[in-house]
C-alpha cells in the first residue's frame, strides 16, 4: 500500500501555506511555525490539506429550493399532508365522549366523494375534489374514533366506487349515520360556500342540476332506479336525515367562518341524490365549499383550513347524536 504521509518537500509547501494563512489573519508566527493556539493551527492545517485533496464543492450564488413543496403541485402537497393526518392537534375534550359513548349510535359511515377516474369538481390550480374530500374523511375518521364510535370510509384511497356500491356498504356495516363529504363548483367563481343536502325525490332545478352531476356514477340501471323511488318514502328517514343537515350546517359555518368570514351560508336543501336515496339512517351530502373559487382552492391547500372544515363536520355531527339522545323518539 503506498503511503499517504507528506514528504519533505510538502511538508514545506504545507508549512509555508499555513503561516501565509497566520499572516492572513493577523496572527504573528514563531520562528518554530507554531502559534500560541495550537488548536486554530490543526484546523487550518486540515483545511489547508483538505484544499490541496479535494475539497468540498463551493455553493454556487443560486441557493436551493428551501422547501419540497414548492417542488410540488397543489394536488400532490395535499395527498403528501394525509401523511400527517396521526399527528395533528388535540382532539375535542373527552367529556363530550361521557355524553355519547355508549348510545344509540354506534356505526357512522363517512363517504368522501368521487375518486379514481372521477376526479369530481377540478380547480384552476388542478387540485381535484376526489383528493380533498379523501383527505377530509380521513381525518375526521380519526377524529370520530377518538369518541369511540366505529368509523368506516367508503373509500380510504384514489379508488372509484360507484353510489351503489356506497349505500351497500353502509347497509352491510349496518351504519348508524351516512354522511357524504364533496366540494362544489360553481359557474360564479368568485363565489363560496357551504350547503348540506338530504335526501327527496325532487329539488330546485340548481339542486337537481347538482344532484345530476353527483348521480353519473351511480351503478343504478334504469329499472332499479324506478323501483328505488317508489319505495324511498318507506325506507329514508328524511326527518331525521333534515335534523342532521341542519346541525352539520351550523356547525361549519360557525366554524369556518373564525377563518373565512366571506363563506356563504346556503343552508340545507333536499334533492335527490343517489347515494342518500337507499339509506335507513340518517343521510346527509355535505358540500363544504366552493373550489370553482380561485382563493378558496388556494385555501383547501392549507392544512389548517382542512382541519377547520373537519372540526365542523365533528361539531355537527356530535351535536346531531347529543340532541337525539337527549330527546330518544
Amino acid at each position: 500500500m503506498t503511503s499517504r504521509k507528506p514528504n519533505k518537500h510538502q511538508k514545506t509547501v504545507l508549512q509555508d501555506v499555513y503561516e501565509e494563512n497566520q499572516r492572513l489573519l493577523g496572527r504573528e508566527v514563531s520562528v518554530s511555525g507554531k502559534t500560541a493556539k495550537p488548536t486554530v493551527m490543526i484546523l487550518l492545517m486540515a483545511l489547508t490539506i483538505g484544499f490541496f485533496l479535494g475539497g468540498p464543492e463551493e455553493k454556487t450564488a443560486s441557493s436551493p429550493v428551501s422547501s419540497v413543496e414548492e417542488l410540488l403541485s397543489p394536488e400532490e402537497q395535499v395527498r403528501a399532508s394525509m401523511n400527517e393526518i396521526t399527528e395533528e392537534d388535540p382532539l375535542i375534550d373527552a367529556s363530550v365522549l361521557s355524553q355519547i359513548y355508549g348510545l344509540s349510535v354506534r356505526t357512522i359511515m363517512i363517504d368522501p366523494g368521487h375518486g379514481g377516474h372521477d376526479p369530481g369538481a377540478v380547480g384552476q390550480a388542478g387540485l381535484t375534489e376526489k383528493t380533498i374530500t379523501l383527505d377530509l374523511a380521513l381525518r375526521l375518521e380519526r377524529r370520530l374514533k377518538a369518541h369511540g364510535f366505529n368509523v368506516i370510509l367508503t373509500r380510504q384511497k384514489d379508488i372509484s366506487v360507484s353510489l351503489k356500491r356506497r349505500t351497500e356498504l353502509a347497509q352491510e356495516n349496518q351504519a348508524d349515520l351516512f354522511v357524504s363529504i364533496h366540494v362544489n363548483s360553481v359557474p360564479v367563481d368568485t363565489l363560496a360556500m357551504i350547503e348540506t343536502f338530504y335526501f327527496s325525490p325532487r329539488g330546485d332545478a340548481r339542486v337537481e342540476a347538482i344532484a345530476e352531476m353527483e348521480n353519473s356514477n351511480s351503478g343504478y340501471s334504469v329499472g332499479e332506479w324506478q323501483s328505488n323511488l317508489e319505495t324511498v318514502g318507506r325506507t329514508v328517514k328524511v326527518e331525521d336525515s333534515r335534523r342532521l343537515a341542519s346541525h352539520i350546517q351550523s356547525a361549519m359555518i360557525s366554524k369556518m367562518r373564525e377563518l373565512n368570514p366571506n363563506l356563504v351560508d346556503w343552508g340545507t336543501r333536499p334533492g335527490p341524490f343517489v347515494v342518500l336515496m337507499n339509506s335507513n339512517v340518517p343521510a346527509v351530502l355535505a358540500e363544504v365549499t366552493a373550489l370553482s373559487m380561485p382563493e378558496e382552492e388556494q385555501h383547501l391547500m392549507d392544512i389548517e383550513y382542512r382541519k377547520q372544515l373537519v372540526r365542523g363536520l365533528e361539531s355537527g355531527i356530535l351535536s346531531y347524536i347529543s340532541e337525539q339522545e337527549g330527546n330518544p323518539t
